[in-house]
């Protein structure tokens, strides 16, 4: 009997067994589209709104939702393939389906109702639209909605950075090597100008998350259901990256110090065996069996201790020693979903505050504002206290207490900023200790595991916010629309200037009328931006492509960080940069057939067959790509971010991460924010929103969000009315 057949089954039963409880009256809830296919929610009740959400998530993403149920239970490469088993095993080592599913049962009533809602709502539209129900589509639950926020932090976040401690010992996983998981290629935009700073008074807040392109998870939505409103980004049902009337906020990674790696030498008789505190104790066992869709099976056993009182996996062994991550949110499956309802409840920074003290949100740098002109950013994470004495951020001994946790940290001890004097504040992924140009906290004052960074890391994107904002007197909201497309290149100057050193000591070393001269042509009328119909900004890249290699070389490492002074650019270094520019115009005629050739010939977003230009390439022309955690010489990341996969058949790189789902929010006389996402409110090509806002991406324009009903029904597209 088919799983779809059970379950009629077992609703009829339920429906049989409710048959004399009184009937409540119907919720009516409609879902308006705007001209973009946005869906506008407007309902009587929570649960009403929540139902439409998931109605209408079905209508736009169903296989995109269904497949994150299988990616929760680890189950994708049952459908895409090996390349997809390491995620799996990952996602079953922590226990991610089990762990988030137990926590639906600590949200309170309320938000426990309103994702039930949000269930019903996707088997209505399953319901109506059997065939389009993928055969492998697995049961949703409300359980399901609270595993897929657990594994939504744990496969990007705390199954990277735990055990990533291990690996400073030389203990590295296969999946962090095959760089599946997010790694430095990653990134993000947060910053806020407060009114001191802006031509009207107005507060704004840019929240830019850096993903990949094609992201499956992120849903755009604007929901009015009694006298809850939310508008922004969900993720299944959590109202992930969104805002309400009165309360906008922003993430960006960066992180306290969550988890901890344990060497525990075990019994070479019997490796599951160790003694703690002298005492002898036994590991705990799982044996799991995974499949792929090309017919490979893959069992394994994952082994687990009980270090600091939550399940802590073995990562890796290594002769007698096990090495061990405990992670401080293990047991705290749904505290996320439910701090996150809070947040959308919150009618100020301040109730926003409160609503964090449960220590349930993933390793982030939150800000917010309000519309009262306040604003705030925390270094958000669950972290425990060490012992003193011990290096956290490496392996430590795991068979003795003396390095076990020492409680938690509340949210008073964490690092929280509110209402800067500066007028602005910023992240986008740099130590929280250059949120200003001048100002900052003293990184020194906080426990190391609180801070967890190098003082005064940023990155070039830090680097160009506090150029940028820290100038910004009269901040209009055109400017701020134009400052989130913002395609400056950092680093350009000082590799310009040197450039022009270099041909002013060697004026003979490039032909001046060869390839090489017309490239340097190019780099030196540069501006600096990297707009897509720009040819000099490609000149620039492939330059720069070159140039940059050098500086692994030992000769020339002392160039890696700015300041650049004329007495460092050796004859030997002025040379090399010169003799790389004949290489680099060589390898642009190669790959694009012409020194003239735009940016946006070369790097290109596209969804299907089609392609649009795009700005905003990064410089990566290292391996290592620590490079763009730190501001310097090799590598440089413009606002609008984003990394590019190899060339494809027809010579372009077609972008894989980067800036996806922009959102900037204003509060003045009445709240109004702009949105963009890649590509379209529609997974399905061919779709009618499916790749609308492409163009709008290449053009870097931002849409409206329509918060308000009167404008709204001036871009309905459509109408629908659910009763739930």
């Amino acid at each position: 009997m088919s799983q779809r057949i059970l379950v009629v089954i077992a609703a009829g039963a339920l429906c049989a067994a409710c048959a004399t409880a009184p009937e409540r009256p119907a919720q009516i809830a409609r879902i308006y589209r705007d001209t973009w296919g946005v869906p506008h929610i407007e309902a009587a009740t929570e649960e009403a709104g929540f139902y439409a959400l998931g109605y209408a998530q079905a209508q736009d993403r169903l296989p995109e939702l269904l497949g994150s149920l299988l990616w929760v239970r680890g189950r994708l490469a049952e459908i895409m393939g090996d390349a997809l088993l390491p995620g799996d095993i990952e996602a079953r080592r922590w226990m991610n389906f089990e762990k988030g599913a137990e926590g639906f049962a600590r949200l309170s009533p309320q938000l426990q109702r309103d994702y039930r809602a949000f269930v019903a709502g996707v088997k209505k539209f399953e319901s109506e639209n059997p065939k389009l129900v993928p055969a492998w589509a697995p049961e949703l639950t409300p359980e399901t909605l609270t595993a897929l926020t657990r594994n939504m932090s744990w496969i990007g976040y705390n199954a990277v950075w735990g055990p990533a401690e291990c690996s400073k010992e030389g203990v590295r996983r296969q999946f962090v090597d095959n760089n599946l998981y997010p790694s430095a290629t990653h990134a993000s935009n947060e910053w806020a100008v407060f009114p001191s700073r802006t031509a009207n008074g107005e507060t704004i807040l840019l929240a830019d998350p850096h993903v990949e392109v094609n992201n499956p998870f992120y849903y755009e939505y604007r929901m009015q259901a009694g006298d809850f409103f939310s508008s922004g980004f969900a993720a299944g049902a959590m109202l992930w990256q969104s805002q309400n009337q009165h309360v906008a906020w922003a993430f960006t990674t960066g992180h306290p110090d969550m988890w901890d790696c344990y060497a525990v030498e075990t019994d070479p008789n019997n490796p599951r065996a160790y003694l703690y505190d002298g005492k002898p104790m036994q590991m705990e066992v799982r044996k799991e069996t995974f499949k792929s869709a090309s017919g490979k099976v893959v069992e394994q056993e994952f082994e687990y201790t009980r270090h600091n009182g939550v399940l802590s996996p073995v990562v890796r062994r290594e002769g007698n020693i096990a090495y061990v991550v405990s992670q401080s949110q293990m047991d705290d499956g749904a505290l996320m979903d439910e701090e996150i309802y809070k947040m959308n409840r919150a009618s100020s920074v301040k109730e926003l505050r409160d609503a964090l003290k449960t220590l349930g949100m993933m390793a982030q740098n939150l800000m917010a504002v309000d519309d009262q002109g306040h604003g705030y950013y925390l270094h958000a994470g669950k972290t425990p206290k060490r012992a003193k004495g011990y290096d956290f951020t490496k392996p430590v001994p795991g068979n003795t207490s003396a390095t076990a946790w020492q409680g938690i940290h509340p949210l008073d001890d964490m690092i929280e900023v509110f209402d800067p004097p500066q007028g602005y504040m910023q992240n986008d992924n740099s130590s929280p200790d250059v949120l200003f140009a001048d100002g900052n906290i003293d990184a020194h004052k906080y426990p190391a595991e609180v801070f967890y960074d190098t003082p005064g890391r940023i990155t070039t994107r830090g680097v160009r916010s506090l150029e940028f904002l820290s100038k910004a007197q009269h901040l209009s909201i055109d400017d701020a629309k134009a400052f989130v497309f913002d395609e400056k290149w950092t680093s350009a100057k000082p590799w310009q200037d040197a450039l022009r050193f270099a041909l002013k000591q060697h004026p003979k070393r490039l032909k001046i009328d060869g390839p090489g001269r017309k490239l340097v042509d190019g780099i030196l009328r540069f501006d600096g931006f990297a707009h897509a119909e720009s040819s000099a900004a490609l000149n620039f890249w492939f330059w720069r492509d070159e140039v940059g290699k050098l500086l692994d070389d030992p000769r020339f490492a002392s160039l890696k960080r700015f300041p650049w002074r004329e007495a460092q650019l050796t004859p030997e270094f002025r040379r090399a940069i010169l003799d790389a520019t004949i290489r680099a115009a060589d390898a642009q005629v190669k790959a694009v057939g012409s020194l003239d050739a735009p940016l946006g010939k070369y790097f290109r977003a596209a969804h299907g067959a089609k392609s649009w230009p795009l700005g905003g390439a990064s410089i990566l022309p290292v391996q290592d790509e620590a490079c763009l955690w730190q501001a310097g010489a090799q590598c440089d990341r413009a606002m609008r971010a984003y990394s590019f996969a190899p060339p494809n058949k027809a010579g372009e790189r077609i972008a894989a991460k980067g800036s996806q789902a922009p959102r900037l929010v204003v509060f003045g006389k009445v709240p109004q924010t702009w949105t963009l996402y890649a590509f379209g409110q529609q997974s399905a090509i061919g779709s009618p929103h499916a790749d609308d806002q492409a163009a709008l991406f290449s053009r870097k324009e931002l849409k409206p969000a329509l918060l308000d009903h009167d404008e709204l029904m001036q871009h309905v597209e459509s109408k629908t009315e659910l009763s739930y």
